[in-house]
């Protein structure tokens, strides 16, 4: 809750024209400590919760190792995993870019999950799903994202105030490998901004 807090006086500077959050409980009380500062509307969107793991879901990167090791042992080599159920990564990505299809306002603040993070800004720049290209965001960061006549373009990525508590979640997530779903780890929490202005 602090690190929302810290996160949404930040932002507030230069408050968005709506902030769209994920209806899961997290996101939302990470978006209402933004709406609380601004008078900005806040619209929850269930399409920008995090992706549906299966067998996974609720469960610790360590509990996910013990439990299931051969699944867990394929995402660590990038591949989906067999037999977990849930979402494909390519369901994920539909699921995430109807709702962003219906957003008609150029400035946006996006509350949503790693995963889902992940997958709007991968595919707003083209990039393939296969490879970790971009850092796990950590708990209350963002990234900022301007459309111009070319395309989108990625100004910075892993943004937060300047606090001891905030950098903290970066550098344990530094090192993480696997594929593009995200694994519940006790901090899947995180924010992209979207700005549609020039």
């Amino acid at each position: 809750m602090e690190q929302s807090r810290l996160s949404a006086s930040h932002l507030a500077v230069e408050p968005p024209d709506l902030v769209l959050t994920s209806d899961l409980v997290r996101a939302v009380s990470t978006a209402q400590a933004l709406t609380r500062l601004i008078q900005t509307p806040l619209q929850s969107e269930p399409r920008l919760r995090e992706i549906d793991l299966g067998s996974w879901q609720g469960l610790t990167r360590v509990e996910v190792a013990a439990t299931y090791p051969e699944q867990y042992a394929q995402w660590l080599d990038g591949h989906p995993p067999d037999d977990r159920g849930g979402e494909s990564r390519a369901q994920l990505d539909e699921r995430v870019f109807a709702a962003l299809r219906d957003i008609e306002i150029g400035h946006v603040l996006l509350v949503t999950h790693g995963g889902t993070a992940r997958s709007i800004i991968e595919t707003l720049l083209d990039l393939p799903h296969a490879g970790r290209w971009l850092a796990v965001l950590g708990n209350c960061h963002w990234s900022e994202l301007h459309r111009h006549p070319g395309g989108w373009q990625l100004r910075a990525h892993n943004l937060a105030p300047a606090s001891p508590m905030m950098s903290a979640d970066i550098r344990t997530g530094l090192g993480e490998r696997g594929d593009a779903n995200a694994v519940d780890d006790g901090a899947a929490i995180d924010g992209a901004e979207v700005d549609g202005r020039g």
